[in-house]
This record gives C-alpha cells, structure tokens and sequence, in this order.
C-alpha cells in the first residue's frame, strides 16, 4: 500500500456530506434557487419542504436558513425527534421575535396536536415557520424534494475527487440497494470507498 493511497481523504466523509455543506439540487441534479425559494417562504409565512427519507430536506432546508438570516430576519434552527420536542418547539415561538423564522427539521415528529398548537401560535405571532416532512400534512408545500441516479451523480461529481475508485455502475447500484435513499447511498459509496483504498 502506498503512501498516497493511505493517506487518501474519503470524500464521502460526513464533513462533506451533512445538512449545510452540499449544494441543494433537484431531481435532475440542476442547483435549486435557493433565495427564490426563501422568497416564497417569506411570501408564504408556513411552508413545507416535502420529500422522502434521504431526499435532501434537511440540507435544503440548512440553506433557506442561511438565506433568510443573510436576508436579515432572525432564523433559529431546530430539530425534532419526538412529540416530547413540541413543548420545547412553542417555547421557542413565544420567544422569537415577530418577523423571524423557525426553521424546524422533522415536522412530523411532533404529533397532530403539537404540530397545531405550534402552527396557532406561530400565525399569532408572526413568526414564520419552515419544515421538513414527509407529507404536507395540509402545510402549504414549498417544494418537493424528489431523488433520481442522476442526482445522487451530480453530487457525487461535487464531492472532493475519489480518484476514479468510485465510477458510474458503483452509484447506480448503491442508489437501487437503498432504494432512492441519497443519504444512505452516499454511505454506502463511503464504505466502498474505504475498501477499495485499504486494497490498493
């Protein structure tokens, strides 16, 4: 083994991966319009970024918050994992100031009564709400995050370079064995990744 291939970065490390750092594209792999998408969000006080599991959601969502504080209204990120975050979630609506935004990741958690208590008092106050789910769950929908080969390809071609351990049969087959699921594909490129460099 030598010295270049044991010190070889894997690209499909979390670091370059996670919600924030890729660029948000749609099914066909173009780049989304992130500030129109804002826009909307703004336009529309509560709004839903909808799509599957491993869809792009939560990195979408990443970059609406960061174009919505660089727009200049406050935004405070947050995630739920359980109807045990919704008392949390309210307290954070009374706190925000009128005008600034909730971006909330995992909407659905939250369980019906939750979900509308938050929503009620959010409208009271102006407080703006973005989310992820899985369904609109009678939210207006902001956009719906759809996944294809091609996408989970343009950001493969994103990523710091493989050198070529990494080709198109590779991502095909690790987007058919998790079903759609971009996220878990990219784990899965992860570990090819290793292997391969551990055998060279």
């Amino acid at each position: 083994m030598t010295a270049t291939t044991t010190s070889r970065r894997n690209p499909f490390a979390t670091r370059h991966t996670r919600p924030g750092s890729v660029v948000p594209r749609d099914a066909r792999g173009e780049p989304l319009d992130v500030a129109a998408l804002a826009t909307r969000a703004r336009a529309l006080g509560i709004a839903a970024v909808v799509g599957p599991h491993g869809s792009g959601k939560s990195n979408l969502l990443a970059a609406l918050g960061r174009d919505l504080a660089a727009a200049g209204s406050p935004v405070e990120a947050l995630r739920v994992r359980s109807h045990r975050d919704g008392l949390r979630l309210l307290r954070s609506v009374q706190r925000a100031s009128p005008g600034s935004t909730l971006c909330v990741d995992g909407w659905e958690a939250l369980g019906r009564i939750w979900a509308s208590l938050v929503r009620w008092l959010a409208v009271r106050r102006g407080v703006g709400l973005v989310v992820t789910c899985h369904r609109a769950l009678g939210l207006p929908t902001l956009v719906r995050c759809d996944t294809t080969p091609a996408l989970l390809a343009r950001l493969v071609a994103d990523l710091p370079d493989h050198g070529g351990l990494i080709g198109p049969a590779d991502i095909a087959t690790a987007f058919a064995a998790r079903q759609g699921d971009v996220r878990e594909a990219l784990y899965d490129l992860y570990d090819r990744f290793e292997r391969r460099v551990r055998r060279d």
